[in-house]
């Protein structure tokens, strides 16, 4: 099989915890980064839709889901914050497109993540209680960068860009010495992203014959649909994510 360039390169580390920083939302600033690792998070992913297949044949439009998905984001430390910021990772999936089951895994630029809503300010600003907890609007964008299919030598490269809506929980630590604390403080709080669901788009290597409206036919064929991507706490590495997706990747 193929592997991921970015893979060997993965550290496998806890979520919660980390020496090398935590996970904290950036002030829409860049950051310095360093070499320490920070943490994989993954979330499980599920979805479905429409796409292009092949029939006898013929070409038409089949269902299209995603049997079993996994979304890991990996982390680079921000010297300015000292927190991890999340711009890349790699999407594993096992789909199944018409009659065709495949296994890919797609290495993914997060252009978006953001949390933002009415608490945000309170937050940042250390004006809360011990034990609180309170929840933020989030938003995600993803887009592979290049990928590998497995299995099925005709289903070819895709592209695909995903966006999608969810919720970060934010919890605050008691520290006992206070009736409120903040970061200054040592009081830290706890970001903890929940279930984000959305819409995907995309286009793979043409699997039949047509004609079209255009100028000149393109190459490609196309698919989309919805999806679901669930935090989850108990898969901490990118291992954990590609078992998720029954996707297993050599680095050899």
């Amino acid at each position: 099989m193929k592997k991921l360039m970015m893979v060997a390169a993965v550290a496998a580390m806890s979520f919660v915890g980390m020496a090398a920083g935590s996970l904290q939302p950036q002030a829409c600033e860049e950051c310095g980064s360093s070499s320490s690792d920070c943490d994989v998070i993954v979330f499980k992913v599920t979805g479905s839709g429409k796409a292009v297949v092949v029939k006898s044949d013929y070409k038409e439009v089949g269902a299209l889901k995603i049997k079993k998905g996994a979304l890991a984001l990996y982390g680079t430390y921000c010297e300015a914050t000292g927190s991890c910021c999340y711009d890349e990772g790699a999407f594993y999936a096992t789909i199944k497109a018409g009659k065709t089951v495949f296994m890919m895994a797609s290495e993914i630029q997060a252009g978006v993540w953001s949390v933002f809503g009415k608490n945000l300010d309170k937050i940042r600003s250390g004006d809360f209680k011990q034990g609180s907890s309170y929840k933020l609007d989030s938003a995600l964008f993803i887009e592979s960068q290049g990928n590998d299919i497995f299995d099925d030598a005709d289903v070819e490269d895709l592209y695909f860009a995903a966006s999608a809506f969810g919720a970060v929980n934010v919890k605050i630590s008691k520290d006992g010495s206070s009736k409120s604390c903040s970061p200054t403080y040592g009081c830290d709080p706890i970001y903890t992203p929940k279930t984000y669901s959305g819409w995907f788009v995309g286009k793979y290597a043409c699997v039949g014959e047509e004609d079209c409206f255009l100028c000149d036919c393109t190459d490609t064929d196309v698919f989309g649909g919805t999806w679901k991507a669930a935090f989850k706490a108990s898969a901490k590495t990118d291992g954990a994510a590609q078992r998720l997706a029954g996707v297993s990747i050599s680095e050899d």
